[in-house]
């Protein structure tokens, strides 16, 4: 699959996204850098750009990028949204998928791993997901994919030698998880 710049805002058309109100919240800690090094250890470039603005975050394939100047919570559930595109919709279950069920996947595992360390996501996935026309019924049919997806994260960020044992290992697991 050949690697895509993203659009920038200025190439497409329609109307403006609404803005979200609500942002996670909380303290990282260490969790950002583990995060970081384990979406490297995928093969994952990762790049701070302000030109995707307005969008916090983009995945193309093989590459990630953030918007710069996001407080460290916001970035960490854009670094796992955006890592959930990767592992997830770069592959052939792209196809198979709609803009809907990716981004609903994406930002529920978000929310998982968010909670999961003790950010405050508040609503704001739940809008984000509302704004993606996702439902609970489409959380129920992927819940499978979230949860090991979650998992998959969650393991590899743990602690600094759990990042290092899944970097080798996140390849079978990530397949497992498509």
């Amino acid at each position: 699959m050949a690697n895509e710049d993203p659009v920038d805002v200025e190439q497409t058309s329609g109307a403006d996204l609404p803005e979200l109100k609500e942002h996670v919240k909380g303290e990282v800690g260490e969790y950002r850098e583990r995060l970081i090094d384990f979406i490297i250890a995928q093969g994952i470039e990762l790049e701070f750009k302000e030109r995707i603005a307005p969008a916090l975050g983009m995945s193309y394939g093989g590459k990630i990028a953030i918007l710069p100047g996001q407080t460290a919570a916001e970035e960490f559930g854009t670094l796992v949204h955006e890592a959930s595109h990767e592992f997830l919709h770069k592959s052939e279950r792209r196809t198979a998928t709609t803009k809907t069920v990716r981004e609903t996947e994406a930002e529920a595992i978000a929310f998982v791993v968010s909670q999961a360390i003790g950010l405050d996501a508040g609503k704001s996935s739940a809008d984000y997901i509302h704004l993606y026309h996702g439902n609970a019924a489409l959380l129920a049919e992927s819940l499978e994919v979230i949860q090991r997806t979650s998992a998959l994260i969650l393991s590899a960020i743990e602690t600094p030698a759990a990042a290092e044992q899944s970097g080798t290992e996140a390849e079978p697991a990530m397949a497992q998880a498509s």
